[in-house]
């Protein structure tokens, strides 16, 4: 398998972690009851599990994105050094981003900075399939 579709599994695995700190940090404001019942009233997590919350919807519509290049690159026979690169470069930044956002650190932008180097690598890997196809 390759470089690209390994950083989508793992992708896949952080998403899960993600949800499983947002459910946590939910039933541990809300209780137990609240955690096996319909859910009808909306959890009021605050701090942490706010953003572990957040951060697994931003990382859900990322990954998505990534997947939508990086699968059919993979279909393509895609995967060079600049496809390699960007799919190292997404899966780290997307790492960094939700340890980053769930402990809560803003100085000098460094959530945003991860953000967007997640963007960047996603961004090589649709270079490297166009310049390939």
């Amino acid at each position: 398998m390759t470089i690209e579709l390994w950083s989508l599994v793992w992708g896949g695995v952080l998403l899960f972690i993600l949800i499983l700190l947002s459910a946590n940090a939910n039933v541990s404001a809300m209780g137990m009851g609240w955690g096996i019942s319909n859910r009808d009233q909306a959890a009021t997590t605050t701090g942490w599990g706010a953003r572990a919350r957040r951060a697994y919807l931003n990382h859900l519509e990322n990954l998505l994105i990534y997947a939508s290049i990086a699968v059919p690159a993979h279909l393509a026979g895609v995967s060079t050094e600049l496809s390699i690169l960007g799919a190292q470069i997404f899966i780290i930044a997307r790492i960094l981003y939700a340890i980053i956002y769930v402990a809560g650190w803003t100085v000098l932008g460094i959530r945003t900075i991860a953000w967007f180097a997640g963007v960047v690598g996603t961004a090589l890997i649709f270079i490297a399939l166009l310049m390939n196809v």
